[in-house]
């Protein structure tokens, strides 16, 4: 209902003279419900036909993988998780071959997770950036959970290593890949600074934060 009594959606009556700030404010409420609507009916903003005529096939045959565009935001985020996971894993076998230790290896993977999130902007919005429930499918895990055990793998090694943590592990974890999703979301913003070298650098800032928190 409306804050007068009539049901959302009917023309309403016009404010008293002098009460246009209850209208601007009534404006501004019902463009935030409609935002929250938006934000859980349509996590991909591009359509099946838009997608087969940019990939150059015919739109029937999108239908033969996905029955909708639900199915197929969820197909783009799992891949998006799958393919960060990757890179920090790769990012960090390769610091381990070259004899980092396990802080420098949590530091190259902070960097890795920057670097894809920098790289693949539009679908770590997808990843990220609406009501996460709407990927959850009964008996399947959310496709999230594969980035966050690797983590916690990166913050146990370094406590397997002669660190510990007063909050534990997993909260130590929780609290870098926390950082490390605000900022990019700052330094993706017009209000935020778009060199890729400053958002590396606060990568290393929070892992070298986290690392003095750490006792010995």
């Amino acid at each position: 209902m409306n804050e007068d009594g009539t049901p959302i959606g009917t023309v309403r009556r016009p404010n008293p003279r002098g009460q246009g700030d209850r209208l601007r404010a009534e404006i501004l409420a019902a463009v935030a419900r409609l935002l929250d609507q938006k934000l859980t009916d349509n996590p991909l903003p591009v359509s099946l036909r838009e997608v087969a005529r940019e990939v150059g096939i015919a739109a029937q045959s999108m239908y033969l993988h996905f029955s909708d565009k639900n199915e197929l935001a969820r197909a783009v985020a799992e891949d998006g998780f799958k393919r960060t996971v990757a890179a920090m894993a790769a990012a960090d076998a390769e610091a381990a071959e070259a004899g980092a230790d396990p802080g420098e290896r949590l530091r190259v993977q902070a960097n890795a997770f920057c670097a894809f999130a920098r790289d693949e902007r539009g679908v770590f919005r997808l990843m990220f950036g609406h009501d996460a429930s709407s990927f959850d499918v009964p008996d399947r895990a959310h496709p999230a959970h594969h980035l966050w055990h690797q983590w916690v793998g990166a913050v146990r090694a370094c406590e397997t290593d002669g660190l510990s943590w007063p909050d534990g592990i997993e909260r130590t974890a929780l609290l870098l890949w926390s950082a490390l999703v605000g900022r990019f979301a700052l330094w993706s913003s017009t209000f935020g600074n778009h060199d890729p070298v400053e958002l590396a650098a606060f990568a290393d800032h929070m892992v070298e934060t986290v690392l003095r928190g750490a006792r010995h």
